[in-house]
C-alpha cells in the first residue's frame, strides 16, 4: 500500500511517517522537499518518496495523490483546508484520513462514497484520542451514569495550531458553558473554576472552563450517559487572558495575524521555565458488577504533535478493519489497540486508572 502524507515534513506528519515506515510505501509531501529529504535520510533510512506539493494548487495536489491508496492530511489550518485534500484523494481513488477536519469537513463530503472506500476524520489527539480514551474506561462498567472529561496542555503553539484554535471558535467545534443531560446539550450550571484541583494535575491548580465539543456529544450519546460535563483546563494565565481578549472582540475581527501571534506568544509565556505536557482525564460513575462504582483515568504525554501523529498512523494501520464510509476516528477505531500502540511508540506516555477499590495501569 502506498500512503501519501500531506504536511509530511511537519511535526505531526513526521511522527506519522516514523510509525508507518516499514509497513507501507511512503510519499511525503510539503513545500520544502529539501527539508523532507533530510528527514528521510536521517530518520527513515531513505525509504520514503519525497515530493513538493502545494495544497492550494489543484494540479499539484492531484499529482501528489495520484497512485496513492491512502492519503493522510496533516496540513493545516484544518478549518481553512477543509475538503481540498479530501476531495483530491477521493478523485484519485484513495482512502482518506484527516488528523482534523471535524464536523465542518464532514458536512462538505459526499453523503455516499464508492463501495469499499473509507474516510476517517478527527484522527488526532484532540479530537480523536480524546473521544477514544473514555471508552476504554467505560468498557469496565455495566452502566455509565455520569462522565466528566478534561483536557489540558502546556506547550508553545505553532502558528498553524493557533490559527486553527481561532478558526474553531466560530465553526461549530464546540460551545462554552454547555453540559449534557438526558441525551442533549444544555446550558451548564457549572461556573468557571479558577482554582480547580485534582491529584492527576501536573503543577497544581488550574482554571477550568466548561466546554462541550461535538465529539463529546457523540461520546455521551454512544455511552448513553444521563449526565456529563466536559472542561477545558488552562495551566497558566497568559493564554487564557489572550483568548478572553480575542473572544471579547467582534467575530469578524478575531481571525487576524495579530491575534494569532498573540496566542503563540501567550502559550510561550505560560510554558517559560516549565516542561511541556498534554493530559486527558476522565471521571466516571456507574455500575460495576452490580454495585455503584467510581473510576478515574488519565493519560499524560510530552508532545501533542507526536501524540496526534501516532493516533493518525494507528488509524492507518487499522484502516482495513474499519467500516466503509465516512466516520469520526473515535467512533470506529479500536480504542484498546490504539492505547497499546500509543504506549509502544511514545514510551514516555503514562496511562493510569484509579477506582474505589484499586489503582493501576489501564
Amino acid at each position: 500500500m502506498r500512503v501519501g502524507i500531506v504536511g509530511g515534513y511537519g511535526h505531526v506528519g513526521r511522527q506519522v511517517a516514523r510509525v508507518l515506515v516499514g509497513h507501507c510505501r511512503l510519499r511525503l509531501g510539503g513545500r520544502d522537499p529539501g527539508q523532507g529529504q533530510r528527514f528521510n535520510d536521517g530518520e527513515l533510512n531513505g525509504q520514503a518518496e519525497i515530493r513538493e506539493v502545494d495544497l492550494w494548487d489543484a494540479q499539484s495536489l492531484a499529482a501528489f495523490c495520484s497512485g496513492c491508496d491512502l492519503l493522510i492530511n496533516c496540513a493545516g489550518p484544518s478549518y481553512q483546508v477543509l475538503d481540498r485534500v479530501a476531495l483530491a484523494a477521493l478523485a484519485s481513488g484513495a482512502d482518506y484520513i484527516d488528523v482534523g477536519g471535524d464536523d465542518p469537513l464532514h458536512q462538505l463530503l459526499p453523503a455516499q462514497l464508492p463501495p469499499g472506500r473509507r474516510v476517517v476524520l478527527s484522527a488526532g489527539m484532540l479530537p480523536g484520542l480524546s473521544g477514544l480514551f473514555p471508552k476504554v474506561l467505560a468498557a469496565s462498567f455495566e452502566r455509565v451514569d455520569a462522565v466528566h472529561c478534561y483536557a489540558v496542555g502546556l506547550g508553545r503553539l505553532s502558528t498553524t495550531a493557533a490559527e486553527d484554535f481561532l478558526l474553531s471558535l466560530g465553526n461549530g467545534y464546540g460551545q462554552a458553558s454547555m453540559g449534557w443531560c438526558d441525551g442533549r446539550a444544555i446550558k451548564s450550571a457549572v461556573l468557571v473554576d479558577e482554582h480547580f484541583e485534582r491529584p492527576w494535575l501536573v503543577g497544581g491548580p488550574v482554571t477550568a472552563h466548561p466546554y462541550l465539543t461535538t465529539e463529546q456529544q457523540r461520546l455521551f450519546t454512544d455511552l448513553r450517559v444521563r449526565e456529563a460535563q466536559a472542561y477545558n483546563l488552562f495551566d497558566g494565565g497568559h493564554l487564557r487572558a489572550a483568548l478572553g481578549r480575542i473572544q471579547g472582540s467582534p467575530p469578524a475581527l478575531r481571525h487576524t495575524a495579530e491575534n494569532i501571534a498573540a496566542l503563540v506568544q501567550a502559550s510561550a509565556l505560560d510554558l517559560a521555565g516549565r516542561t511541556p505536557y498534554q493530559l486527558l482525564a476522565v471521571e466516571m460513575a456507574g455500575l460495576q458488577h452490580g454495585e455503584p462504582q467510581q473510576a478515574t483515568a488519565w493519560l499524560r504525554a510530552a508532545d501533542g504533535s507526536a501524540l496526534t501523529g501516532t493516533v493518525a498512523a494507528i488509524c492507518a494501520l487499522q484502516l482495513a478493519k474499519l467500516p466503509e464510509g465516512t466516520h469520526y476516528a473515535a467512533q470506529v477505531m479500536d480504542a484498546d489497540d490504539c492505547l497499546r500502540q500509543v504506549l509502544r511508540w511514545l514510551p514516555q506516555t503514562r496511562i493510569h486508572v484509579t477506582t474505589e477499590l484499586e489503582e493501576g495501569v489501564l
